[in-house]
Formats: structure tokens, sequence, C-alpha cells
């Protein structure tokens, strides 16, 4: 967590670029790519650390209305233990005005887990759920952008049931230009705490499609 509070002080204190340059208003038709480490609670008072990757994709397609979808890999530093998520999902989402938005997400997941183990060989599992994400956005008079949302997901237990998780992430993008931006983010509060860095590119400003 630490980490994350250091990057935010750097961003607010990175040369400002002119306000014309940088400023564009918020869309939601972008592609990103993220590394990240994470620190999952995998028993009461025991943490194991992992690493990542992730590629994600979002197109507005109405005003409102925008499709997203996304792809994360992390593997475990303790055990040789790699999970897979794919996520696809639809957004409605609201402008207050051009650098002020909400939005609410709603996605399906498939997650696999897959285990090497010298004894048991290779295992591996398969769980079905769904996610939902309310959030805001917003960019202020420097080339910073500012996310939170809280989110909200669940999955199917092998042998029935389900498991779920509540967690907020907050998140800061550093425009270079109106398209290009870098990004950090911070999850937390849930069963994992997720550290991210990585750069997004948006397709178009929306005012010139």
């Amino acid at each position: 967590m630490k980490r994350f509070f250091f990057w935010l002080i750097a961003a607010a204190v990175l040369p400002a670029v002119s306000l014309a340059q940088s400023r564009a208003p918020i869309s939601y038709s972008y592609v990103e790519l993220t590394a990240s480490t994470h620190q999952v609670e995998v028993a009461p008072d025991t943490n194991e650390d992992a690493k990542g990757a992730g590629f994600s994709a979002s197109y507005e397609v109405m005003s409102f209305l925008h499709v997203f979808g996304g792809y994360q890999t992390s593997e475990f530093d303790s055990f040789d233990l790699e999970a897979d998520f794919l996520q696809v999902g639809v957004g409605a989402h609201t402008d207050f005005t051009d650098t002020k938005s909400g939005f609410v997400n709603v996605s399906g997941i498939k997650a696999e887990a897959t285990l090497r183990d010298p004894m048991l060989g290779t295992v591996t599992t398969d769980n079905d759920g769904y996610g939902i994400s309310l959030g805001y956005r917003e960019i202020n008079h420097t080339p910073l952008e500012f996310q939170l949302s809280i989110d909200y997901v669940n999955f199917d237990v092998p042998g029935g049931g389900s498991t779920s998780d509540t967690t907020m992430s907050v998140g800061l993008q550093y425009a270079f230009t109106p398209r290009l931006k870098m990004l950090g983010g911070f999850q937390f509060g849930g069963d994992e705490d997720v550290f991210r860095l990585g750069v997004r590119y948006y397709w178009s400003p929306r005012n010139n499609e």
C-alpha cells in the first residue's frame, strides 16, 4: 500500500503539461495494459504474494452505454499456482459534466486456477461468477484523473453454494497526451489487496466521433 501512495505523490509533482494538450473529456473507449502485485489471504492471518499482468478494453457504443472485457493472470511466489480471470460485461454511465462521470458495470467472470505439485501432479479448478461495480471518475484542472469504485464479485463453489467478496478500488491516471495515460491503482478491503501500474490508450475523444 505504501508504494501506491508514493506513486500518488510522484504523479502529483510531475511537471504539468499544458491543459490544452493534456485535458480531454472523459471517455469509455480505451485499451489498457497493466502489471500487478497481489497479496491474497489464503487462511486467517496467512497471506501469500503473487505477481501478474492484465489486458482490458472498453468501447463506448452509445453516449450512456459501454461494453468491456479483460484478462488477468497471476502467479504465486511461494508455490506453483497460476490464477487466470476472464471478464466480459456491459456498463451504463452518466456524465455530470465533460470531466465528471458515474458508472455501473455488470460482468460475467470465468476463473481458472492451476496448481502444479510434485505429489498431486497438475490440478485445475474452474469457477464461474459475476461482478458488479459502482464508480465515479473525475478529471481535474491538471493532467490527472481520479477514479473510485466499489466492486462486488460472486463465484460458484464446486459442489454447490457460492462465495463472494466486496472491495474498494482507487485509481489515478496521469496524461502524457489526451489519449495516452499512465495509471496506478490499489484494490483493498477484501480477501485480496492488488496494486496495479500500467498504461491506458484512448481510441478517440468522444467529441471527435
